[in-house]
C-alpha cells in the first residue's frame, strides 16, 4: 500500500509539471489577444483623428488660407499633398499613440509599421492612410509567431463642393451653405460660432438628470466612454454621448457643404444666416 501511494503521488507530480506550463502558455497568449485588440482599436482611432485633421487642412489650402505649422511665429508654410502629407500624418499618428506602442505586441514598435501604401492628395482629393504591421504573442508558438494586420483611413478631403457637375445652369450660381449631421439650421459662414463645438466638463454622477439641447440623454461614447467609473466626463450641447477624453474622435463635428436648395426644413442660423 505504501509503495502504491508513493507511485500515485509521483504520477500526480509528473502530470502537474506537464499541465502547469501548458496552462500558463495558453493563459499568457489569451491575454496577448486582448492586447492585440486594444492596439488595433488605438490605431484605428489615431488614423480616424489624423485623417479628419488632414481633411480640414485641405479645406484651408483649397480656399487660399496659409497652413502654418511648427512653433508659433516660425511662419513655416506646409503642404499636405504627397510626401509632405505622409510625413505629417505619420508624426501625428505617433503623437496620438504615444510611447506605449513601442512596448506593445506590435513587432518593431512604431518603427515596425509601414505607411508605403498610403496616399495623400496624389492628383485627387483622396486621403488614404494605410498602416501595415505585424503583431506577435508574448510566447511564440509554431504557426503563431507573427500575424500581419492592416489599419486604414479612407476619406475625401474637405476641398469644397463641386458645383460644375450639372448643379449649375448657365448664367446662374446657386449659393452653397453649411450644415451638420443632426443640426436644425444651415449656415452661410463656415467659421460661424455655432459650428464650433463647445465642450463642457461635468461630473459623471450628474449625467442621469442632464439633457442636451434637444432634450436627449447622454450615452457612453463608443470610443472612450466605456471605461469610466466616476469623475468628470465631457459633453456637448447637441451631442448624445459623453467622453472620458477631450481628444476623442467622437468629439469632432461633421460639416457638409450643400446647395441652399437642399436644406429642406432647416432654418437659417441666427448668427450668420
Amino acid at each position: 500500500m505504501k509503495n502504491r501511494k508513493k507511485g500515485l503521488t509521483g504520477s500526480m507530480t509528473v502530470e502537474a509539471s506537464m499541465a502547469l506550463p501548458l496552462f500558463i502558455f495558453f493563459f499568457v497568449n489569451i491575454m496577448t489577444l486582448f492586447n492585440i485588440l486594444k492596439v488595433q482599436v488605438d490605431i484605428e482611432a489615431a488614423l480616424h483623428q489624423t485623417g479628419s485633421e488632414l481633411s480640414l487642412m485641405a479645406f484651408d489650402l483649397a480656399h487660399g488660407k496659409e497652413l502654418i505649422t511648427g512653433d508659433e511665429g516660425s511662419g513655416a508654410i506646409e503642404t499636405i499633398a504627397g510626401a509632405g502629407g505622409l510625413v505629417m500624418a505619420r508624426e501625428k499618428i505617433r503623437d496620438y499613440l504615444g510611447e506605449g506602442i513601442d512596448n506593445s505586441c506590435v513587432s518593431g514598435g512604431f518603427d515596425g509599421i509601414s505607411f508605403l501604401q498610403s496616399q495623400v492628395l496624389m492628383g485627387n482629393d483622396i486621403i488614404d492612410l494605410v498602416m501595415d504591421y505585424k503583431v506577435h504573442p508574448m510566447i511564440p508558438a509554431i504557426g503563431f509567431k507573427e500575424i500581419p494586420v492592416e489599419g486604414r483611413f479612407y476619406g475625401h478631403a474637405w476641398t469644397g463642393y463641386d458645383i460644375s457637375m450639372g448643379l449649375v445652369t448657365e448664367g446662374t450660381e446657386e449659393e452653397m451653405v453649411y450644415v451638420t449631421e443632426n443640426g436644425e439650421v444651415y449656415h452661410r459662414d463656415v467659421d460661424c460660432v455655432h459650428l464650433k463645438i463647445k465642450v463642457e466638463s461635468v461630473d459623471k454622477k450628474d449625467l442621469s438628470h442632464l439633457r442636451n439641447r434637444d432634450g436627449k440623454i447622454y450615452y457612453a461614447c463608443e470610443y472612450c466612454g466605456g471605461s469610466v467609473g466616476a469623475g468628470n466626463v465631457f459633453i456637448t450641447g447637441y451631442g448624445t454621448r459623453y467622453h472620458t477624453s477631450v481628444s476623442c474622435p467622437g468629439l469632432k463635428r461633421k460639416i457638409y457643404t450643400i446647395p441652399i436648395s437642399e436644406v429642406g426644413g432647416k432654418r437659417p442660423c441666427s448668427a450668420c444666416g
